[in-house]
């Protein structure tokens, strides 16, 4: 198997949102509509379940084109296989309020999602997309990673934050742990 990491760029937007409608969400249904964009919009659990697939796609191309959603996608071929959302933690709305992420200075970036085609889980492909995120966030001068990984053994399939031992393994450090979720960092300088 040869894989592709490719940056999230205005010409993948449209291969971007076919990869997330034609994934198989049966362990999940309700992701099918999310299109990535939970953490770009900042609203009551209420208001994001009143959302629409559509309203979602349509907001993933508004913010892809903007620039305000980043992170890379995994080819075989031509088959995208695998996806990170990694951005700036500034550009996730939802997130503003974060505590853990308010009191970091300078600047950080945050992994917030992995989505790896079912064919291609446990094969290391997510490791490989969050190392790549890690080194494209060095190259621009990011102070640090966070992400926000968490354990959940009943449902493993639902572990779309990463799973714990995939940070630790790049030298993430656990800096807090609140309701199951924790909160791991890497300093780059």
């Amino acid at each position: 198997m040869t894989i592709e990491i490719k940056p999230l760029s205005p010409e993948l937007a449209e291969t971007f949102t076919s990869y997330i409608n034609e994934m198989d969400f049966d362990h999940a249904p309700h992701w099918k509509f999310c299109n990535c964009q939970y953490y770009h919009v900042n609203c009551s659990s209420e208001e994001w379940r009143a959302r629409s697939s559509a309203q979602n796609q349509e907001l993933a191309h508004e913010n892809i084109r903007n620039g305000i959603m980043k992170g890379f996608l995994a080819f075989d071929g031509d088959k995208p296989v695998g996806w990170i959302n990694a951005n700036d933690w500034r550009n996730y709305a939802l997130l503003e309020d974060d505590e853990d992420l308010r009191e970091l200075e300078g600047k950080t970036g945050l992994i917030v999602c992995f989505l790896i085609h079912p064919d291609y889980r446990q094969q290391g492909l997510a490791q490989s997309l969050l190392k790549t995120a890690v080194e494209d966030f060095r190259r621009q001068g990011y102070d640090r990673v966070a992400g926000k990984p968490f354990v959940w053994s009943a449902h493993p399939q639902r572990q779309y934050h990463g799973l714990p031992s995939m940070f630790e393994a790049l030298g993430f450090e656990i800096v807090s742990e609140k309701n199951g979720e924790l909160t791991c960092v890497l300093e780059l300088k």
